[in-house]
């Protein structure tokens, strides 16, 4: 698969799912369909609900059942997925789209529409039309998104007039140059109803996107994905800002600085940025009472801020934090380390010196292959004091990427004699190493070397230990990120246990 493809796929990928589904069948159902008719003697209304919760193809047929029913879908808000639509030509499918809107004149609303299955370039006026029909009729779900096909970094400019629906709910841009602003004819519309922004591989500055959040006061998911160049700073804030997602993107600073309700912010396979120092920021400027899933924070990348811009503290390898550099309301915590390089184990020391109340850790080890530790890293943790979180409340651990080296399983040693909460420890081997048999050379020495860890006393109760395969490499889980009803989204699905012993502690009988 091409960079260009895999781009495309990772972007489509974070379309939300159709509340409207092609899949479904009435094969099942009894009768030779020569029953009585009862939906044609529904009132009206339930009949337009009713058509508009088909898929477009269907709902386009119900205009043949009878006479009744003719004007019932032209009459009805409109529903589109250009998915549902059939025609393997891009122009077959702009030619279905523009039968579809001059069927629904106005002022029949539009209550959804995701274009999402052509190359836009070649249908710009056609864009531009679709794009005043949807401001003009209050589109409430948009997804459009274009793919481009030679062109991949040279974006086409997203109609203005997408940036006047004001009765958005949910908005999705993928491979777009955003307008600018600034000078834009009318200025930038209010989103009073915006809860859902999606940014996806488009070009938007800081100022731009800045005016996009404070002009969506209901805000509550943010999620910005392939973002190779701009923006560079991105200022979350927003009175009911709930969750905040980066994948694969280039960032010189993240800053949390007035969002009172802001519960996650997830953040996969971050890039570093090219500027000077080299990096990514990601800066608490402001309280964060909400704030209960943080991660991934890399030791590679990011460097972690407190403050706003007259006072930053930068939180530094192998240091005690301060009490403005503490976040007691995060619960659950991912970090990437590689586990070979003094400085970045000394920044996970201080990463969760930095998080007092962590329940659950995560921990992905960027150990190359081809690299050997030094004892050194081995050693920090030997002479290393209590960790709050480490002492009092972690239940739960997570290791992904086990090589056995000597600094990992010296911080496996360190959380199993200090964490007297913890009731869970997963340890998943690396996906790359393993064969095309499902064989792990590996995992034979590494369960040798838990076995030497489960010798001593343990400081917890009794704690559950697994050594598992993994069941696929650590990528951007969307889903587990977006919705609060999935509590960890960074728990990975469970893979082969190689592995199984639960470690109790041995009481006194005297």
């Amino acid at each position: 698969m091409s960079f260009k493809e895999h781009l495309v796929n990772l972007v489509l990928s974070f379309r939300p799912f159709p509340a409207v589904t092609s899949a479904a069948t009435l094969a099942a159902a009894p009768g030779d369909g020569g029953g009585e008719d009862r939906l044609s003697a529904l009132p009206d209304d339930l009949r337009r609900n009713i058509v508009s919760h088909l898929p477009i193809t269907d709902a386009v047929r119900t205009t043949a059942l009878s006479t009744g029913w003719r004007g019932i879908w032209r009459s009805a808000p409109l529903v589109l997925y250009d998915q549902h639509i059939p025609g393997a030509t891009a122009p077959e499918h702009v030619a279905a789209i523009n039968s579809v809107l001059d069927s629904h004149p106005g002022p029949i609303p539009i209550l959804t529409a995701h274009l999402v299955a052509f190359d836009f370039k070649p249908h710009e006026p056609e864009l531009a039309e679709w794009s005043q029909i949807l401001a003009s009729r209050d589109v409430e779900d948009l997804v459009l998104i274009t793919r481009p096909m030679m062109r991949m970094f040279e974006k086409l400019t997203l109609p203005a007039d997408i940036l006047r629906c004001e009765k958005l709910r949910r908005l999705e841009l993928g491979f777009w140059a955003f307008p600018d602003t600034t000078n834009l004819p009318g200025g930038l519309g209010g989103f009073p109803d915006l809860q859902e922004l999606a940014i996806l591989c488009t070009h938007i500055a800081d100022s731009d996107l800045d005016r996009m959040l404070d002009s969506s006061p209901a805000l509550e998911k943010l999620v910005l994905a392939t973002s190779f160049e701009v923006p560079g700073r991105v200022r979350l804030r927003g009175e009911k800002l709930e969750r905040a997602i980066f994948c694969a993107s280039r960032v010189v600073e993240i800053a949390v600085e007035a969002a009172p309700c802001l519960e996650r912010l997830v953040m996969w396979d971050m890039i570093p940025s090219e500027s000077e120092p080299p990096g990514a920021g990601v800066r608490i400027a402001g309280a964060a009472p909400a704030l209960k899933v943080l991660g991934y924070l890399d030791t590679r990348v990011h460097q972690l801020r407190f403050g706003d811009n007259s006072a930053v503290i930068t939180v530094q390898a192998d240091t005690n934090p301060s009490p403005r550099s503490r976040v007691p309301s995060v619960k659950i915590l991912a970090i990437k380390v590689d586990f070979n390089v003094f400085s970045q184990v000394q920044m996970l020391l201080s990463f969760l010196r930095c998080f007092p109340n962590v329940e659950t850790l995560h921990v992905e080890s960027a150990v190359p292959d081809d690299e050997s530790t030094e004892d050194q890293n081995a050693e920090l943790f030997e002479n290393l004091g209590p960790i709050e979180c480490v002492r009092f409340h972690i239940t739960k651990v997570f290791l992904y990427g086990l090589r056995g080296c000597q600094s990992e399983m010296a911080l496996l040693k360190y959380l199993a004699l200090r964490a007297i909460q913890l009731q869970k420890l997963t340890l998943v081997l690396p996906y790359e190493n393993l064969g095309s048999d499902g064989e792990n050379g590996n995992g034979n020495n590494i369960i040798a070397q838990l076995h030497d860890l489960l010798q001593p006393e343990w400081a917890s109760e009794a704690c559950k230990v697994l050594l598992q395969r993994p069941v696929s490499r650590l990528i951007c889980s969307f889903d587990k990120a977006f919705y609060l009803s999935i509590q960890d989204p960074f728990l990975k699905e469970d893979g082969e246990v190689l592995f199984y012993y639960m470690k109790m502690r041995e009481h006194d009988v005297n």
